[in-house]
């Protein structure tokens, strides 16, 4: 992981197992900065490598520190060189490889679930292979278990299932989402609600009585 690597806040909270309403907050009260980049008219974050590895020390770490402990910590890791894993701070000496091994391992499986998606024409992403949309097989996850999604999309495998549901958290979806039922499924549930009965009910007409 280079100097020159930047991160959008939904992959920084992927990697770090944290809401982009968290990173957000760090960034707003100053416990950690971002840099910026503008897409169209909206301005975006990015965490650099010194942000992902303060917040996981900081992680590790958050009982024994203090605010300004915290500030000192970030300082020091911003100048200390990525190839080094040994860090001084006063009296206190951390050692970063299991942290920064840490990092690597869950920056390889972000970079792995990149390469289980392509694009269309359109830029909506899809299992790579298929025509199937990420982010609608990732919805279905919000109500249906992954054993149900590959038996309403047999052509799918369980570890495509679980990386697009993955993927979706390092990158959501923008404007309307998916719906949480497949069409499959929900056409099977209103079958046996009976919407789909040849016979309509019929209701008894009774013979009214004139005195």
């Amino acid at each position: 992981m280079s100097a020159a690597e930047a991160f959008t806040l939904t992959e920084a909270g992927y990697v770090l197992n944290r809401s982009t309403t968290a990173l957000n907050k760090a960034v707003d009260t100053g416990l950690i900065r971002a840099r910026q980049r503008r897409v169209g008219s909206a301005v975006q974050r990015l965490l650099g490598p010194a942000e992902m590895r303060f917040l996981l020390v900081a992680d590790r770490l958050e009982k024994d520190l203090t605010p300004a402990g915290r500030r000192r910590l970030y300082e020091a890791i911003r100048q200390l060189s990525a190839d080094a894993h040994r860090l001084t701070l006063g009296e206190l000496v951390l050692d970063l490889g299991k942290v920064d091994a840490d990092l690597k391992s869950r920056l390889r499986r972000l970079e792995e679930l990149r390469r289980w998606v392509e694009a269309d024409d359109g830029g909506d992403p899809l299992i790579k292979g298929t025509t199937i949309p990420v982010h609608m097989v990732a919805a279905l996850a919000r109500t249906q278990s992954i054993a149900e999604i590959v038996a309403d999309f047999p052509s799918l495998t369980p570890e495509q299932v679980e990386s697009a549901i993955e993927y979706a958290k390092a990158y959501p979806k923008r404007g309307r989402p998916y719906p949480p039922r497949s069409l499959k499924r929900a056409l099977a549930e209103l079958a046996d609600l009976g919407a789909f009965d040849d016979k309509a009910p019929t209701t008894e007409v009774v013979p009214r009585r004139i005195p």
